[in-house]
């Protein structure tokens, strides 16, 4: 017959799959805009200050080796001699901290690039701790019978963005302060401070306590490499929503996350991390070296948006085919329920206006907040559907009926949207209740005959 059901479904299945044309434009858009977020971050970045690596402090001692070598040369006769030739390689001695501490608070707002914005803060650091500095000898060198000749001591400090200083950082060392200058010198960072100290005047071993305080500003996230024998670093903040990562998480008796804001605490030892024997064996070796500090175990630290709409936004999609799917089943349900007459084109028009409710969500969300943009865009196409199918349906009761069963749809979307830890377990209970629903309604009918009804009988609807 020329209504036959199954023909019916085929129609129906293939109207689905042009839905899927929107829905894939739709996610494309969504795509572009996290591309002009991250571009958006990365600019704030480039004009304020980028992410921090934070390394050191470390006490590096400069030397010189000087050794003669007999070669092979050739004089003005031809003739090959036997010559002292001079050689001088520059060597650095570089020592960690005994004990390092690292406290203080971080400042966090908001900076916007159009419509676009990134969380940035400012740390108020104070470091201390002490070194063990060694005897004069040197660590490394060519030759036994070598000449050194030892330079000029200095505490290095590796940063990611020196433009993320604020104030002049000042270290006491030992009792007596010591300006910084700008400098790399920490083998692996090539971007830094330091600052010249003088060393024990008899050049015995000798431990010596610093403090110093850093104010470091950056943009999203904050790494420190812990380089002690023993690191304690403590971090308090009011931003609500952090994210702890690298290869350390803070102490859990100790942290506490809230929505005053967080406070987290490090306590990581030198048998715990390997951070100082690679920050070492890179410093002192050509060969395998890092190319930064990024290949140094670190503590990392991220300033999160507790929603991200368009990390929302492509997870609401990803439900969009299935979403529009259970729409097109219940209206398929009205129709042989109550002998309706519902062209392929009405099909088409209410999936249409379904996948349009992804595009107002992600539209609205950029201005005003996603709970408050999902309602208004679920209350418009909730209502625009309703009411375009109280005439479908010929029934103003029907339309809001099956609006009504939109709108549970749509919470249930919100609800796994929100639940992101549950989500399989509520999608999956769900699909089932669904299915459940639809096998109640329809375990009376009789699909033979509804397969091989004329266009007549169901004309008529009730």
């Amino acid at each position: 017959m020329r209504n036959s059901l199954f023909l019916k479904i085929f129609i129906i299945g293939f109207v689905l799959l042009l839905i899927v044309i929107p829905l894939t434009m739709i996610g494309a858009i969504v795509q572009e805009r996290q591309t002009r977020q991250n571009e958006a971050v990365r600019d704030i970045g480039a004009s304020y200050a980028g992410t921090q690596r934070l390394l050191g402090p470390v006490l590096v001692m400069p030397y010189s080796e000087f050794y003669t070598v007999d070669e092979i040369t050739t004089d003005v006769d031809g003739k090959k001699i036997k010559q002292p030739v001079e050689h001088r390689v520059e060597h650095a001695r570089h020592v960690l901290p005994g004990d390092l501490v690292m406290q203080g608070e971080l400042a966090t707002h908001i900076k916007k690039r159009g419509i676009f914005r990134a969380p940035v803060y400012e740390w108020q650091a104070n470091i201390s701790g002490n070194f063990l500095v060694p005897e004069a000898v040197a660590s490394e060198r060519h030759r036994t019978d070598s000449r050194i000749l030892w330079g000029q001591p200095y505490v290095a400090l590796g940063l990611s963005d020196m433009r993320g200083v604020t104030g002049k950082p000042e270290l006491d060392w030992g009792g007596k302060p010591v300006g910084f200058v700008k400098g790399g010198g920490i083998g692996v960072s090539d971007s830094g401070m330091i600052a010249p100290i003088t060393p024990p005047a008899d050049g015995k071993p000798a431990s010596i306590t610093f403090k110093l305080k850093l104010g470091l500003r950056g943009t999203e996230r904050l790494s420190i490499v812990p380089l002690g024998e023993n690191n304690r670093i403590q971090i308090n903040s009011a931003w609500p929503h952090p994210s702890f990562g690298g290869r350390f998480l803070p102490d859990a008796a100790s942290q506490s996350i809230g929505p005053e804001g967080f406070r987290a605490t490090w306590n990581i030892s030198s048998l715990a991390s390997a951070a100082g024997q690679q920050f070492l064996r890179a410093a002192g070796s050509s060969e395998g070296k890092c190319a930064d500090a990024s290949c140094l175990e670190a503590i990392e630290l991220r300033l999160v948006e507790p929603v991200n709409i368009y990390t929302q936004s492509d997870r609401a999609l990803k439900y969009g085919f299935l979403f529009v799917g259970i729409t097109f089943a219940a209206f398929f349900l009205f129709e042989i329920m109550r002998r309706l007459r519902i062209h392929p084109a009405q099909y088409f028009m209410v999936g249409l206006a379904q996948a349009l409710f992804f595009l107002l969500v992600l539209s609205l969300s950029e201005h005003i907040a996603f709970s408050l943009a999902y309602l208004a865009a679920a209350s418009a196409s909730v209502g625009l559907i309703g009411f375009y199918l109280a005439f479908v349906m010929q029934s103003a009761r029907r339309g809001i009926v099956f609006g009504g069963v939109l709108g549970l749809l749509f919470a249930a979307l919100y609800g796994l949207l929100v639940s992101e830890d549950i989500a399989l377990m509520l999608g999956s209970l769900l699909l089932f209740g669904l299915l459940a629903t639809a096998m109640i309604l329809t375990r009376r009918f009789d699909w033979y005959r509804l397969g091989n009804q004329s266009e007549g009988a169901t004309a008529s609807p009730q």
